[in-house]
């Protein structure tokens, strides 16, 4: 990872996504490509991490929040932005596994140092912000749970973290997330102890609901934000090179991409409707993650509040290591430094400073005093921002048979990045005009 290779794929064997090449190449690939029952588990890596990441302390705040404020009236969009993650995630997984570059590396080739600087900058901006968002979540937690004040736990969380990151091998580091995945079933026990009710769950999860109103689309703005976001972009393309599975694992990168955002958005469902079941039939406002917990125990009882509670703390230790490294790798990758989890860290100083000044930049947001809720907003405008627009480059370059040689996008992968695009930048313009016509939150 640390050197570039040649992006152009022409005369690699394809996995047929677009125009095949021979029938026997074809065969000689789809032979290779096959994966059988026993080998499923082996699959997992890169795609189901992006997907319990994509569930970090911001996110579980989000859609606790939403389903207190809306009830189970956007749990539609969850549904819908399934398929939509799952081609997104594929097309950076296939600029990995094919051209052997992270995605800011080949944005910087293919389209200019100042558009990729742009993105990277934006990008890492709004991950740190999260950073300390997430750090103030996890704190506040454990001050829930512990009494003592939040500001005891950031930095112990946030040096816990790095020196995972920094010092674990990659593999090992991988085998912690992949374990960290399975925290988030909390939520879906969570849920059936708030005992829902579940016909009217499933109507409004089929059937759209929309209320005109800027509650509504703030939490709209909110959800599409923290679920379809950029850090995962980044983090997917490097994570396929990490993972050495190449064009011949094509296939087994994507049932693992489809996997993990599956997974990822049934976690973010079942938040919803616990949160909607008891806190918003008894009208009980909230901020913060936390206070979604705190709220739960006097109704539902203190296994929920404890449930929800350590799906928080694992969301966080899964997501900041993976935000610190999307950063570290969008940064390296602009600058063309040494960047990988696979080496150590006086292989490669500067992808790692980058990580370490991201954690150690999100420390001080979280113990600074500012407010964890706009710092919150604030990173989720920026994602929203950043996305479309990175998704547009993302189909550029996986379209391009320069780039992509015979692995290029078919028909269905660029009607599906491009409605994303189009679902995102709606969600923009309805974010512009309830700013405008009601303010800042």
């Amino acid at each position: 990872m640390s050197v570039e290779q040649p992006p152009a794929a022409a005369g690699r064997e394809t996995h047929g996504s677009a125009d095949p090449p021979g029938a026997g190449a074809q065969a000689r690939v789809a032979r290779a490509q096959r994966v059988s029952p026993r080998e499923i588990l082996k699959v997992v890596g890169p795609g189901i991490i992006t997907g319990g990441a994509d569930n970090d302390p911001a996110g579980v705040t989000t859609y606790s929040v939403v389903g207190a404020q809306n009830g189970y009236a956007q749990n539609w969009l969850l549904l819908i932005a399934i398929p939509l993650l799952i081609v997104i995630q594929q097309m950076c997984a296939r600029i990995g596994s094919v051209t052997k570059t992270d995605l800011a590396s080949a944005i910087r080739i293919h389209y200019g140092r100042k558009i990729a600087t742009g993105a990277v900058l934006l990008a890492a901006i709004a991950n740190i912000a999260t950073i300390g968002a997430d750090l103030v979540m996890m704190a506040s937690v454990l001050a829930l749970i512990t009494g003592a004040k939040y500001v005891y736990f950031v930095v112990p969380l946030a040096a816990l973290m790095a020196c995972v990151t920094i010092f674990l091998d990659y593999r090992t580091f991988s085998r912690y997330l992949l374990w960290l995945v399975a925290v988030f079933a909390a939520y879906i026990v969570a849920a059936v102890l708030a005992h829902p009710d579940w016909p009217q769950v499933l109507a409004q999860t089929v059937l759209p609901h929309i209320h005109p109103n800027a509650t509504y689309f703030l939490g709209a703005v909110g959800l599409l934000g923290t679920t379809i976001t950029p850090y995962l972009f980044f983090w997917q393309t490097s994570g396929e090179i990490e993972e050495r599975r190449g064009v011949q694992g094509i296939r087994r990168s994507n049932l693992d991409i489809a996997a993990g955002m599956i997974w990822s958005n049934i976690t973010a469902f079942f938040i919803v409707v616990v949160c909607a079941a008891v806190l918003y039939t008894h009208g009980t406002q909230i901020k913060t993650a936390a206070d979604a917990a705190r709220a739960l125990e006097p109704l539902v009882g203190s296994s929920a509040k404890y449930l929800f509670s350590v799906g928080i703390l694992g969301a966080g230790l899964l997501a900041i290591p993976v935000l610190a490294a999307s950063t570290a790798y969008s940064v390296g990758g602009l600058f063309g430094w040494r960047r990988s989890l696979t080496r150590r860290v006086n292989n490669a100083p500067e992808f790692y400073l980058v990580l370490g000044i991201a954690i150690l930049v999100g420390v001080q947001l979280a113990i600074s005093g500012v407010d964890p809720i706009k710092t919150l907003f604030y990173s989720q405008v920026l994602d929203g921002l950043v996305a479309p627009l990175l998704i547009v480059l993302i189909l550029l370059l996986t379209s391009s048979r320069t780039v992509m040689g015979d692995f290029v996008n078919g028909a269905w992968t660029r009607g599906t990045g491009w409605a994303a695009v189009a679902l995102l930048v709606v969600a923009d313009l309805a974010l512009i005009y309830t700013v405008a016509t009601s303010g800042l939150p």
